[in-house]
């Protein structure tokens, strides 16, 4: 029996860009299915949208992916932030959970985007040294320059319609739908 190639791509998606987008498909080659992880709660004491309204936005993100391989979103996340409210969900204990979840069926392997992969932000991980020597790490390129960061910053700067046009330009259709419908990143919304 052939195991299955399993790649995790945990993020705030707080919103899914298509950066992240760009991250999936160069994955997929390597990949029979990637579980997308919305975190919980962010180790780096990010701030994001509440979970549920990331997690329905990635839903409505992966309507728009087209990629060689199978996508499921996950809330194990949350699952495991229940299970332990009082400390971060950390990507060793994802990758931890996973591996006793899928009982050796699957290779496991962590994706990350060029952001984390950078030296100074890579040595910030929980047990970043396990996770190397533990699961293979896929990592992507740096092909578009599109982070959910600037997306934030230019829907909440409200200068004009340019802006938000150009902050819209980063999101896939669904996305960009689920962020009008439901108002946010704007002056005043979270």
């Amino acid at each position: 029996m052939n195991r299955l190639k399993l790649g995790v791509f945990g993020s705030a998606f707080d919103p899914p860009t298509l950066g992240h987008g760009d991250v999936i498909a160069q994955a997929a080659q390597f990949h029979d299915h990637i579980l997308l992880v919305p975190s919980a709660s962010h180790a780096f004491d990010k701030k994001p949208l509440p979970f549920d309204t990331r997690l329905s936005m990635l839903n409505a993100f992966i309507v728009d992916i087209s990629i060689d391989c199978s996508l499921t979103v996950s809330a194990i996340e949350a699952d495991m932030l229940a299970a332990h409210p009082d400390k971060p969900v950390y990507t060793y204990d994802l990758l931890s959970t996973l591996e006793t979840h899928y009982q050796g069926t699957a290779d496991i392997s962590f994706i990350r985007g060029p952001d984390n992969a950078d030296t100074q932000t890579w040595s910030r991980f929980f047990k970043h040294r396990e996770i190397e020597k533990q699961w293979r790490i896929f990592t992507a390129s740096e092909r578009l320059n599109v982070r959910s960061s600037q997306v934030r910053k230019l829907l909440k700067s409200n200068t004009g319609s340019q802006t938000d046009q150009h902050a819209m330009s980063m999101l896939t259709p669904s996305v960009k739908s689920f962020i009008i419908d439901h108002h946010l990143y704007q002056s005043g919304n979270p």
